[in-house]
Formats: C-alpha cells, structure tokens, sequence
C-alpha cells in the first residue's frame, strides 16, 4: 500500500528578516541603556535634594525668619522641599540621561528608523484618513478584509501582508502599485525587495538605488534615501554585522525633524512613565510622615 505525499512545509523564516526586526534590535539595545540610565537618574536626584534643596530651604527659612512670620518657620520646609525636588528630578534626569547616554551611533541610527516610521505614518494618514494604523495580527487582518482595493491603497495594503509574513500576497498587491510615477516605481520594486528578503534572499539594493536617482529632490528622495538605507540595515542584521552605520550615514540630511521625533517618543515616555511612580513615592513618605510624626516629631515641632 502507497502512501499519499504530503506538501513540504515551508522553511521557517529567519526572525533577523523579519520586517520589524530592525525594531526589535532597537528595543532590545534600548533596554541596558534604560536601566543604567534610571540608576544614574535616581542618583542624580539623591545629589539634587541633598544640595538643591538645602539651599532652597535655608534660603526659604531665612525669608520667613526676617519677615517675622513665626508660624511659616515652623513649617518642615526642609522635607517639603527634598521631596519636592526628588520627585521631579528624578524622572526627568532620568529621562534625559536614558535618551542620552547612548553610542551616537546608535542613537543617530535610531533617530532615522524612527523617522522612516513616522514618515510612513504620515503616508498612511494619507490614504486612510484617521483610521489607526492596526499594531496587532486580529486588527490587521480586520482592516485588510474591510480596506478598500485600489491601486492608492496598494503599498498600504501590501506592508500589512509583509507585517504578516503572507509574502504571495504581498507581491500580488505590489504588482498593483501604480507605476506612473518615479515614486511609484520605487514603491513597487522596494515592496518586492523586502517581501524577497523576508523571504530568505537578498537581492541587490543597486536597481533601487537607480530608481531612487529619477525621483525629484524633495520629501519623497529623503523617504526613498532612508528606505535604501534602512534596506542595508536590514541585509547587515541578517548576516551578523552592523546594522546601524546604514542608518546613521544619511542622519545629517534629515535634518532637526528626527531630533524632535526622538525626544517625542524615547524621553517623553519615560518622563511621563516614572513621573507618577515618583509622585507616589513623595505620597507615601508624607502618608508615613504624617502617620508617625505625634509619636517621632520632628525637630522644632
């Protein structure tokens, strides 16, 4: 008795080329840097409410003192005001110190990644109005069984597929991106060069670099530019090398845009993250402060 064959299950893809794998090599490198840089904020602000404030407090008690207001110099400055400090010095240093004290390298390539995001989500608002760009698998394949299917929807279209890993259907809508255009003709050929290199190979970025060549100075040939470098990154990830000189080489041309988007997105999270962590701390001390003070008064009370 013969037995049926069954097809051959495909090759696992290789997660360093996956679409988002320059993302995750990012958020990965992020979190060392996150750590330390919490470590040395926090210590930033033991130094800030151990001189900061007892100069303020001092300063403070003096005012009060030579104005005659005897009930204000009875008021515990001193731990009103170190925790004040501590509360807000904290998190912003931080903050600062995170989104700063990292390899320029590094943080001009991460600068220019998220540039490229962002430009893409400007593109998106252009074609899909105020609808979310979907961030999950369910969401995604909503949006794709509901988008409209036309050739302005296309490179849209396309990138959920690549989000997905269904790489035939990727190719089948990028062969319905317009090529009426330079640009056009980019997406096309771009789309199919990530779906190709998703997929395993890694074929050349040189036609690309061509076609980039005939697209008009402007915003589209900075998109195109970081696109090309961005796919450079993505074949230096894939073989083990580094991945983060493509995207630093083209930082200086983007100008102050990608600064701006940088402090957006890496040190106003984690400001607006830990602030309220800090607040809670304060809370809690002045909770316990007044808690236990009728049985451990302060000093001059």
């Amino acid at each position: 008795m013969t037995s049926a064959s069954s097809p051959a299950e495909p090759a696992p893809l290789d997660p360093a080329r996956h679409p988002a794998a320059i993302a995750a090599a990012i958020g990965a490198e992020w979190r060392s840097y996150r750590w330390r840089g919490y470590a040395v904020g926090f210590l930033a602000a033991v130094l800030a409410s151990g001189v900061v404030a007892p100069l303020l407090t001092t300063s403070m008690i003096m005012v009060f003192a030579l104005s005659g207001d005897a009930a204000s110099t009875r008021i515990p400055w001193d731990a009103i005001v170190w925790s004040s400090v501590f509360a807000l010095v904290a998190p912003w240093a931080s903050a600062t110190i995170f989104s700063r004290w990292q390899p320029r390298l590094f943080r001009e390539a991460t600068q220019t990644y998220l540039w490229l995001a962002e430009s893409a989500e400007h593109s998106w608002a252009r074609v899909f109005g105020a609808l979310p760009v979907p961030r999950d698998e369910r969401s995604t394949r909503e949006l794709l069984a509901s988008a409209a299917e036309t050739p302005e929807t296309a490179v849209e279209r396309a990138g959920m597929w690549l989000a997905l890993l269904e790489l035939d259907r990727a190719r089948a809508i990028a062969a319905t991106i317009p090529e009426t255009t330079p640009r056009g003709r980019f997406d096309r050929a771009a789309t199919r060069w990530l779906a190709d290199f998703t997929g395993g190979a890694t074929p050349s970025l040189e036609p690309l670099e061509r076609l980039a060549m005939l697209i008009p100075d402007g915003n589209d040939r900075l998109e195109v530019a970081g696109w090309i470098a961005l796919g450079h990154a993505r074949v230096a990830l894939a073989e083990g090398r580094d991945w983060r000189t493509p995207l630093a080489s083209i930082r200086k041309e983007l100008g102050d845009a990608p600064l701006h988007i940088y402090r957006r997105i890496v040190w106003w999270p984690v400001f607006r993250r830990l602030l309220p962590m800090f607040a809670l701390g304060t809370a809690a001390y002045w909770a316990a402060y007044f808690t236990l003070d009728p049985y451990f008064p302060m000093p001059g009370r």
